[in-house]
């Protein structure tokens, strides 16, 4: 008679285990016994090792064997003796579990195998990493983006004429649309011949009076502050600057440097103005601006002008100083615009305020 060997027995319909013994039987059956309660007997039955609803998997010191559909019968073992005689019998049958097949896999090839296991590392470090850490952002207070932006927004207005007087048109100009309700959206205006407008983390926009100049709607305003406080109020400075990083976050984190984390933040969002944005986030602030001009009353179409504005000026202004340089233009995104203009239809009218601000920032 084959020997015995204890295990734990779930029966798939309570998560109370029951003492069992288990042992192989020729020609290809496992038999397990549950002990029964207060030294009774309890039930014996046999599972084929052949059949196509056994599946098992092992690690060092543990072996689990399932079995059946609905319930799901469970068998967990860690007695040594018996994990190597199951595997044993189960290779022979050809039937191994997934640690067997790396492990299998590591001994015929341990290059290949090395080689793999670094493919994989690099793979997970550059782009499931990244796109994991972007996730992540959204999951950080947003006093976190307050507190970045704050930090930074001096050093990053350095060098910058902001027109204080102007400034404050452009504030009573974007308070009127209403843009956003997690934020305090704060508004300057920069004299320069940049066509160029960004936003940092947790409110503040700035827009310069090149692509200003450029404009002869004010709904054309109108969607650049829209598009700019879609990406304040998604988070997408955050969750770039976030990706960018991802591995030297993930690292610093994990050796438990916190203020390592928060100090490359503020330095990164020194150069928010010049991050590029992914197609995605691009079209999302499009759209999702047009739907805040929508429901401040004015004529979505201002973001398809404003677009083909970008479009003209991108040849006469070098790309540094373009707002497209990062706010990339795509092939599809006019296209995208002027076809959610049916979804965000009016009527609409013009607005004497904004009008009458808009002309106050235009006027030399």
């Amino acid at each position: 008679m084959s020997t015995a060997y204890p295990a734990h027995f779930y029966d798939g319909l309570t998560s109370k285990p029951k003492e069992a013994f288990v042992r192989l039987r020729e020609p290809d059956a496992l038999e397990v016994e549950v002990s029964g309660s207060n030294g009774t007997n309890g039930d014996r039955f046999f599972w084929p090792l052949e059949h196509g609803g056994m599946e098992w998997e092992r690690t060092v010191s543990t072996l689990r064997i399932t079995f059946g559909e609905y319930p799901r019968r469970v068998i967990i073992s860690r007695d040594k003796l018996f994990i190597a005689t199951f595997v044993k019998h189960m290779q022979y049958a050809g039937r191994r579990g997934v640690y067997d097949r790396v492990l299998s896999l590591a001994r015929k090839g341990p290059f290949f195998f090395l080689l793999g296991l670094i493919v994989l590392i690099v793979a997970g470090y550059f782009w499931v990493l990244p796109f994991t850490a972007e996730r992540m952002a959204l999951l950080l207070p947003l006093e976190v983006d307050r507190q970045i932006g704050n930090a930074s927004f001096g050093s990053v207005m350095l060098g910058l004429d902001e027109d204080s007087a102007r400034s404050v048109v452009l504030q009573r100009f974007g308070d009127e649309l209403e843009l956003t309700d997690k934020f305090d959206l704060r508004f300057h205006f920069v004299h320069s011949d940049q066509v160029n407008a960004f936003a940092m983390p947790g409110g503040d926009i700035v827009v310069f009076s090149g692509i200003v100049n450029g404009m002869e709607h004010h709904e054309q305003l109108a969607a650049l502050l829209a598009h700019e406080a879609t990406h304040v109020d998604e988070r997408h400075s955050m969750r770039m600057m976030v990706r960018q990083m991802a591995g030297y976050l993930f690292l610093s984190m994990l050796l438990g440097d916190v203020n390592a984390v928060v100090a490359v933040l503020v330095e990164n969002a020194d150069n928010i103005r010049n991050m590029s944005y992914s197609r995605n986030l691009e079209t999302d602030a499009d759209q999702h601006g047009m739907e805040r001009m929508a429901a401040a009353g004015v004529d979505p179409q201002g973001m398809v002008q404003l677009l083909e504005l970008l479009e003209a000026e991108t040849d006469e202004v070098p790309g540094a100083l373009s707002f497209l340089s990062s706010h990339p233009l795509t092939e599809d995104r006019i296209a995208k615009a002027q076809a959610n203009t049916t979804k965000n239809s009016g009527p609409f009218s013009t607005d004497p305020e904004l009008e009458r601000l808009f002309d106050s920032l235009k006027a030399k």
